[in-house]
């Protein structure tokens, strides 16, 4: 899964990266290079963010589990379409801090 800055500037592998809070900031880091992925206004709403980065990660490596079951055809038929579209989304993307309710 790709994961991308608030910005846009920035995509790494989330695989591939080590993601972590530091302050009112999501890092990540990969080999001995560090980024910025998302700025926050309080402490809170960074953890929240990544919060929802790793619900997002959760929900893309199920469907990539099952996808290819019987029961996965069926929880699948079950997805509204703009739920289906959210957890087949291969990649997240930090939001804004405005965006962000704690």
């Amino acid at each position: 899964m790709r994961v991308i800055s608030q910005d846009g500037t920035i995509d790494v592998s989330y695989e591939m990266a080590v993601v972590y809070v530091e302050c009112e900031s999501v890092i990540a880091k990969v080999g001995d290079k560090r980024y910025v992925m998302g700025s926050y206004s309080t402490e809170k709403k960074a953890i929240k963010a990544m919060e929802m980065l790793r619900d997002h990660h959760e929900k893309v490596a199920f469907l990539k589990t099952v996808i290819n079951t019987e029961k996965g055809t069926q929880f699948v038929r079950s997805l509204s379409e703009t739920n289906f579209d959210k957890m087949t989304q291969n990649y997240f993307q930090f939001p804004k801090d405005d965006d962000m309710q704690v």
